[in-house]
């Protein structure tokens, strides 16, 4: 049972390759009704359940198959009776392959990095306020920012990028250019506050290298790819380990819930060893079993040619992910190949446009989650994360202890004042240190409606003037944030 998890989490995984003092003098409150304002764009992030396959057809569904216990369990049965009756442990891993694929394979990208299958997302090129689907989107994530918005600018001032995330990130760019145009012209401004969340920093960071930042007034990147992921890194590179403190940390977190019962069982289970004889079974007779035939029928084909994916590769592990993913088949791929090579442009300069931009007067917001486990099968999945990517990356080049522990009471930060109360995050070296909060304990992207941390978002979107981590005493540099999202100060 545990091999078909190693290929359902690996593929999640690259998917995946949330009280104080009154407001201080300089703070904003919400927008009057006749909000004259600049527009409000939303660039979401990635979406399994916005890929829908051959719409406006009979045969129209959802791209990502729907997972039912009974099916489940029949393909289970299936592959350990097809493996014990012809005593080959492949058949078994078919069986679960097939099954998979057939939850996810409609997803696949060609050689080029197209939509192998006809795969298309429902897409808003004008205001919001041009959708009656769109007039109370939902509460959580990147729809509780979309329903916020409208409220307090009006539908007529707010715009909503949602895309094919798996595609090419330079075209989701020209996308997003003629929707901040469209913006423009229905305004009559020059500018836009954009908010980009999770895989949108790529897409944010793409349109900004290709088009300039004249437009943008403020940007805020909330539990954003633009710094790259150690998760796609390491997946792609084939570095598929599971740590045994890192299976307890993200069993614990996301299976027990908090409950006490099931944190003593899991710590009952870890003190004795447990987790290091199933990490140990699967790391040294599982994996590298299963993993040769994952890839090459699973990842591969459905994950390892989506552009979006490589957009992420972090700069010192490419060459090698390139060699593990198409070693022997560089002219086969050759096109897609350079394809990742301008996102390694793209990566390397990273820093200049951003700076470039801030220079010209864009506002640029950094924030992310911390103190969640990630999902335990690379080696990063013992980073401190949001249970779905790192905070060293998405924080911008933070230092960041380890899961479970602190960077230790001898460690000297550059700057004093970035380093977390709770020793475990240090912000001197980040790309915008005066403009980077990390809040410890909320989830990936957050930003519930009504919320705390929806009310913060919106706070620095309409702050007025040069915004820092010093312009409120209720939104400090560092903050803490409960399961319902209420913050609070360390």
């Amino acid at each position: 049972m545990k091999k078909k998890i190693l290929a359902a989490i690996l593929a999640f995984a690259l998917a995946f390759t949330c009280y104080a003092p009154a407001f201080a003098e300089g703070e904003t409150a919400a927008p009057a009704a006749d909000y004259d304002g600049v527009p409000f764009v939303l660039v979401r992030g990635m979406e399994f359940g916005g890929l829908i396959y051959k719409q406006g057809t009979d045969e129209e569904r959802n791209c990502l198959g729907e997972i039912k216990a009974g099916e489940l369990i029949k393909a289970l049965s299936k592959g350990i009776a097809s493996g014990v009756f012809h005593r080959d442990f492949d058949r078994f891993t078919d069986v679960i392959i097939d099954y998979v694929e057939g939850i996810m394979g409609l997803m696949a990208c060609d050689e080029k990095g197209n939509s192998k299958y006809d795969v298309t997302v429902p897409n808003y090129p004008l205001s919001i306020a041009n959708y009656p689907e769109l007039e109370n989107p939902g509460d959580e994530n990147e729809l509780g920012i979309l329903k916020a918005a409208s409220e307090r600018y009006g539908a007529e001032n707010v715009y909503y990028y949602r895309y094919d995330w798996r595609l090419d990130p330079f075209a989701h760019a020209d996308a997003i250019n003629n929707l901040i145009n469209q913006a423009l012209e229905d305004s009559g401004k020059s500018k836009v506050n954009l908010v980009c969340c999770s895989m949108g920093g790529i897409e944010t960071l793409s349109y900004i290298y290709k088009y300039g930042a004249e437009k943008l007034n403020r940007v805020m990147f909330m539990s954003s790819t633009f710094y790259g992921t150690h998760v796609t890194t390491d997946v792609l590179r084939g570095m598929v380990e599971i740590d045994p403190f890192n299976l307890y940390t993200f069993a614990y977190q996301n299976v027990g819930g908090g409950n006490r019962a099931v944190k003593f069982l899991f710590d009952v289970l870890y003190k004795t060893k447990v987790f290091d004889g199933v990490c140990r079974l699967a790391n040294e007779a599982l994996i590298p079993k299963l993993k040769d035939k994952v890839y090459a029928d699973f990842l591969k084909p459905v994950f390892g040619t989506m552009p979006s994916v490589w957009a992420l590769v972090l700069e010192d592990g490419y060459d090698e992910a390139i060699e593990y993913m198409f070693g022997g088949e560089e002219e086969k791929y050759a096109d897609f190949i350079a394809l990742t090579e301008e996102y390694q442009v793209l990566a390397s300069k990273k820093e200049e446009v951003l700076k470039e931009a801030e220079a010209g007067g864009v506002s640029i917001c950094v924030v992310s989650s911390y103190n969640s486990a990630c999902i335990p099968v690379y080696p990063g999945g013992g980073c401190n994360g949001d249970a779905v990517l790192e905070a060293d990356r998405m924080l911008g080049g933070a230092v960041v202890a380890k899961l479970g522990s602190t960077l230790g009471d001898d460690y000297a930060a550059a700057d004093p004042a970035r380093l977390s109360p709770d020793k475990v995050v240090d912000l001197s070296p980040v790309i915008f240190p005066e403009t980077t909060w990390a809040i410890s304990g909320s989830p990936h992207v957050a930003c519930s409606y009504g919320s705390d941390y929806n009310e913060f978002l919106f706070w620095a979107v309409d702050f007025d003037g040069d915004i820092s981590v010093n312009s409120s005493e209720k939104y400090p540099q560092f903050m803490l944030s409960s399961k319902n999202q209420e913050l609070r100060i360390p």
